[in-house]
């Protein structure tokens, strides 16, 4: 047994010492409020409701790590501390955003302009030169979190408005969809009116509308604070006028864009009489240049609807020498000319039917209290018929723009026999002159089989066997 012992004990002497991974101390358990942050809820007790200040303490929790995170990463630090001076100088007229590879084409930090707040960034990222702005690609993600974390906390921290103004600024440049940020601005604004800060407010709007032509909520606040000027009893004209300018500008990089010509027609209401007219001359050429956009057709209208409006509040008969009857008379011949150089173009067909009926119910009012010998409304179905009659008729090209014509006018035709009924019976005098036998034929010749069937319904042609 002692020879067994002092064995083992010489082989004890003569083992080499353990590696210090395995002499290593074990550390103490972590307490399980430690490890978890807070104690672990007892299962058997009911859950805490959700409420609003379960929200409030989440909002502050967030707003602490958002601190923690920008004051611990000097590369996100120094981006939020550049960007209200880089992305926000009042005479930058246009931003735009490149991909590194074309970004680097501009020839950074050799010419252009950077933020010195932020001298890391200044070669690769920023570009200022003429006014114009140009961003990275690549730093948008860490940029927009920066901005967004310095909006979040200049709007719950005690600081003057000025700051939430210049976050705001930069985080709209970069998300200009981000609707609480408007919003916040708005409560600013609305303190105090000022016609300064809102016309600031107005070179906003356009710096983000040269990069995003169709963002509904930068013209949403640009009618805001127009609004807001107009309440103050401000001189309209002179920004009417600026602003007819910027859409026009906008419409020719941005084709078919409803939404600023519907801005536009906002602007209708604001103008005087002499604008509108000169508006309606304006926009003459564009509409020729611009044949298929519907949304100039329609301004043309809203000014012509305006001059009606101006003309019933002013009590100004409608006569034959009056300015509006020829407005109307002028904009009948401008669009039959359009339509015969331009086939198959239904803006311009539309256009049509909303000048027609109004004007065929001036013509009749004005035969009932002045008769004459010569009708002016059968010289003007005769004039539509001898129109449809061309369309119908015109060869056939590869493009098949005839047969599209060809409907557009029989429907234009059908259109003012359902809106006038009064002309409906002129309307099929008028088409056996010209080798038609009457509405029905019409639709047959030029409509496909779905249209001749709703047209014969709503003209009541349909036969009541079938």
């Amino acid at each position: 047994m002692k020879r067994h012992l002092a064995a083992a004990a010489a082989a004890a002497v003569r083992r080499p010492p353990p590696s210090p991974a395995r002499t290593a101390p074990r550390l103490p358990p972590v307490p399980p409020i430690l490890r978890a942050g807070v104690p672990r809820p007892d299962p058997a007790l009911p859950r805490p409701r959700w409420n609003k200040e379960t929200d409030r303490q989440l909002l502050r929790r967030s707003n602490r790590r958002a601190e923690q995170r920008s004051s611990s990463s000097p590369k996100i630090s120094s981006t939020a501390s550049s960007e209200s001076s880089t992305l926000t100088p009042s005479c930058i007229d246009e931003v735009g955003f490149l991909h590194p590879t074309q970004f680097n084409s501009l020839g950074c930090g050799q010419d252009g302009d950077s933020a010195p707040q932020a001298p890391e960034l200044q070669h690769g990222y920023f570009w200022c030169r003429d006014h114009k702005l140009a961003i990275s690609a690549e730093i948008l993600p860490k940029l927009y979190r920066a901005a967004r974390d310095a909006y979040y906390s200049s709007r719950n921290a005690p600081l003057p408005a000025t700051h939430l103004m210049s976050h705001t600024k930069a985080l709209l440049i970069l998300c200009p969809d981000m609707l609480t940020a408007w919003n916040s601005r708005k409560m600013v604004l609305s303190e105090k009116y000022d016609f300064t800060k809102l016309k600031d407010e107005l070179q906003l709007c356009a710096l983000i509308l040269s990069y995003s032509p169709k963002n509904e909520s930068t013209w949403s606040h640009r009618r805001w604070v127009l609004k807001q000027v107009a309440e103050q009893h401000q001189d309209m004209a002179e920004l009417v006028e600026k602003e007819s300018v910027l859409v026009k500008e906008i419409a020719e990089r941005s084709k078919m864009n409803y939404r600023a010509w519907r801005h536009r027609c906002w602007l209708i209401p604001y103008m005087t009489r002499k604008q509108v007219l000169d508006e309606l001359k304006k926009s003459t050429r564009w509409s020729e240049l611009h044949v298929a956009d519907n949304c100039c057709f329609h301004y043309r209208r809203s000014l012509l609807l305006a001059l009606l409006d101006i003309r019933e509040n002013r009590e100004d008969s409608l006569s034959w020498e009056s300015e509006t009857y020829l407005l109307w008379k002028e904009e009948l011949r401008w669009n039959e000319m359009l339509i015969r150089r331009y086939q198959g173009r239904e803006s311009l067909w539309n256009h049509r039917r909303f000048l027609s009926p109004w004007w065929i119910q001036q013509l009749l009012a004005v035969e009932k209290t002045c008769p004459s010998m010569t009708s002016q409304v059968d010289l003007f179905i005769i004039q539509e018929i001898g129109l449809l009659s061309e369309c119908l008729n015109d060869p056939v090209d590869e493009f098949e723009e005839s047969h599209v014509q060809a409907e557009l006018s029989a429907l234009y035709i059908l259109w003012i026999a359902k809106q006038v009924p009064a002309v409906k019976g002129k309307l099929e005098e008028r088409l056996h002159s010209v080798s038609i036998m009457g509405l029905k034929d019409v639709l047959v010749r030029a409509c496909r089989p779905e249209k001749m069937r709703l047209w014969m319904n709503l003209l009541g042609l349909a036969d009541p066997s079938q």
